[in-house]
């Protein structure tokens, strides 16, 4: 090839080159104009800070956004104002938890700036450490300029929490704020500023204060010491629900309705009237269908409308088997969440928002069961921050469900008191012995004052294998489940659920992953109905409920126990046997010198009883014999079929056991216990020469 087409090939990669690159840019030009004419956002395009944060989950609504005084304000503009202005109030709440007013200049501007500051630096010159965060916010348009750069609105009903605390950690105050903000934002080199901003209509959230469920047919109400339905008194008696083989975590993202309907009928036919579920914290994406129509992966990219969607449709249908099936649902939400750092708490609401308004008006559900033993929680985030929330969560859901019961599953009746003041009726679990719960029973009625106690969960595992030292029988489940239903069958109380339906194939990581946990159904895995589920109807025999013998002294452990004891003790001789020969010397010998005087002490007193004994029997039998030949006769004929029977076992036994016998491991056994049998009779026999030798010297 000459040197002139090379250089024209050159030149001709290079042009499409520059071509490919100007065609590249001018495409992805007019993509970001044609971006921007659409309403998108900035910050997606430019990979600068969003214009909302993705994850900022602050319930946010425009009132009345047509009605105004001034120019209307168009969708494109009310979204980014409403970015600005969630963005105002993050950055004011990360200011309070710093202790000093960081980036406000951004969102603020003039009277509202120097307010805001002088907050921030009277709060940290106080020595306050101060978190803070808003919840909601609804706007009220009053007024749009013409030349769009003001805008006036009122934000109604702000929920801000706020916990303080003094220098040294200790709290001052946690509480909920609810009051009115009137605010004026400005248009400042095309970034939507407040300027005026006061606060109006202020007043603390008391969660205590509230009117009792409004209720109506078929809902299920307090009155007293007493839960109620349509009037008469209503005693819970239910159980604690998973499915067998989806539990915990893998429930909702394989929701299965026939097995629903399935479990509820047979919870029914059990004599119960309710079951308790759970909400997990972050729900679940729907099952993802295979090429058959089958499979239950999760889908990934799922839109959050999809998930609620999904969510609402499996526990309204959850909800309709029940119904179907005579039943009450408690409805435990937030199952392990287990952060409450007081800047997510807006995630709750959120939730709170997309799930419970959906069934406030459905009879099924018996409560709305707001946390599921929180008081584990105190310890990993602080008491004053979990029960805050516990209270601003139950205030939430009474605005959303007006016509149903509220309460808290405690772990223990000793924590069960806490926000009792908050809940319809007082719940808690149980799983101590049964006698010790009277006391606490008595302790907590009383500390409650006039609110129904409702025992939610108790059970005792029956895992009793070879290996669990602390197991249990089926019929000590019974019993301990009888014994729990006496003590509340002499106390005042709304009812009982046990823990739990079925014994389940795998324990979930997040429940603790205990193999106990395995074995808590009233339902084995084997399908069989235990007899601890007899003790949980309305009728009940408590005397059907025994633990035998075996139960208590014949554990599987305990033979495994002793078979490693005497396993242990073999190869402890055989080792010593084998490594310090002499050593058994010293140690057998007194024992043999003790053993033979023994013996023979022994032998001497026996063989002067027996003589005595001859003598007397025989003369007795000689009488007999000669008054009652016909006896005499018959003991001669059973004697000797006796002893055809004693041969004819010995001669069966001996050849069965003679073949076990012969096994390789009793060969091994065999030979340490003769070799040692061996050596114990040359010693004998030389203690008692040597005995003999000194007797006959003396």
């Amino acid at each position: 090839m000459s040197k002139t087409k090379l250089k024209l090939l050159i030149w001709l990669f290079l042009g499409c080159v520059v071509v490919g690159i100007g065609l590249g840019v001018v495409r992805f030009v007019s993509g970001l104009i044609q971006y921007f004419n659409e309403g998108a956002d900035a910050a997606s395009v430019l990979n600068i800070v969003p214009n909302v944060p993705v994850d900022l989950a602050v319930d946010f609504e425009w009132i009345e956004i047509e009605h105004n005084t001034g120019r209307e304000l168009e969708p494109f503009t009310a979204k980014l104002i409403q970015g600005q202005y969630m963005r105002a109030w993050l950055q004011w709440n990360i200011s309070y938890l710093k202790g000093a007013p960081l980036g406000l200049s951004s969102y603020f501007n003039g009277p509202a700036f120097d307010a805001i500051t002088e907050s921030i630096q009277f709060t940290h010159n106080e020595g306050w450490i101060m978190t803070h965060t808003d919840l909601d916010h609804d706007l009220e348009l009053h007024f749009y300029s013409a030349d769009g750069s003001i805008v006036s609105f009122t934000d109604h009903d702000v929920h801000v929490a706020e916990i303080i605390r003094d220098g040294d950690g200790s709290p001052i105050t946690a509480r909920v704020t609810k009051a009115d903000y009137d605010v004026v934002m400005f248009l400042l080199d095309g970034v939507w500023k407040v300027r005026h901003w006061v606060r109006t209509n202020a007043e603390i959230i008391d969660p205590t204060v509230y009117e009792p469920p409004k209720g109506g047919e078929d809902f299920v109400m307090r009155n007293g010491r007493n839960l109620t339905l349509n009037g008469e008194p209503y005693t819970i008696r239910g159980i604690n629900y998973y499915p067998q083989d989806q539990p915990w975590e893998n429930f909702w993202g394989n929701y299965d309705s026939d097995v629903i309907d399935s479990d509820f009928a047979l919870i029914s036919e059990l004599g119960l009237n309710s079951v308790r579920i759970f909400i997990p914290n972050e729900w679940p994406a729907p099952p993802v269908e295979d090429d058959h129509g089958g499979g239950h992966g999760a889908a990934e990219a799922v839109e959050p409308e999809v998930i609620q969607q999904y969510m609402l449709d499996s526990l309204g249908d959850l909800l309709d088997k029940a119904e179907k099936h005579d039943l009450k649902v408690i409805v435990t939400l937030f199952d392990f969440r287990t952060d409450y750092q007081i800047l997510v708490w807006p995630d709750a609401d959120k939730q709170l928002a997309e799930l419970v308004p959906y069934f406030a008006d459905n009879p099924t559900i018996l409560a709305w069961d707001i946390k599921n033993e929180p008081d584990f929680d105190r310890e990993g985030n602080t008491p004053e921050m979990v029960d805050t929330w516990l209270g601003h969560i139950s205030y939430r859901v009474r605005q959303h469900a007006p016509n149903h019961l509220v309460t808290i599953g405690w772990a223990s009746p000793e924590n069960a008191h806490l926000l009792a003041d908050v809940v319809d009726f007082v719940s808690f679990h149980y799983y101590e012995r049964a006698d010790a719960l009277p006391e606490k029973m008595e302790s907590l009625q009383t500390a409650v004052g006039e609110k129904p106690i409702v025992l939610t969960e108790f059970g005792l595992p029956t895992l009793n294998s070879p290996f669990s030292p602390g197991g249990h029988s089926q019929n000590e489940q019974a019993v301990y489940y009888a014994d729990i239903r006496q003590v509340l069958d002499s106390v005042d109380n709304g009812g009982y659920m046990a823990w739990t339906l079925y014994d389940f194939p795998t324990v979930s990581r997040q429940a603790g992953g205990d193999a106990t946990q395995k074995h808590l159904g009233v339902i084995g895995r084997n399908g069989r109905v235990k007899l601890a589920a007899l003790m949980l109807a309305e009728e009940y025999n408590p005397a059907t409920a025994r633990v035998t013998f075996v139960d208590r002294f014949l554990k599987p452990f305990y033979f495994t126990a002793l078979l490693m004891m005497g396993f242990v003790g073999l190869m402890g001789v055989f080792v010593i046997r084998r490594s310090r020969p002499h050593f058994a010397d010293w140690l057998v010998e007194p024992l043999l010198v003790i053993w033979y005087q023994f013996r023979h002490g022994v032998g001497r007193a026996w063989h002067l009883l027996g003589q005595a004994r001859r003598f007397v029997f025989g003369k007795i039998w000689l009488l007999l014999t000669w008054g009652f030949y016909p006896i005499r006769w018959g003991w001669k004929v059973g004697r000797r079929w006796l002893k055809f029977g004693k041969r004819l076992l010995k001669l069966i036994f001996k050849r069965i056991l003679g073949k076990i016998w012969d096994l390789r491991p009793f060969i091994f056994i065999r030979k340490i216990g003769t070799n040692i049998l061996q050596r114990f009779k040359s010693r004998m026999n030389d203690l008692k020469e040597e005995l003999q030798s000194d007797d006959n010297a003396e």
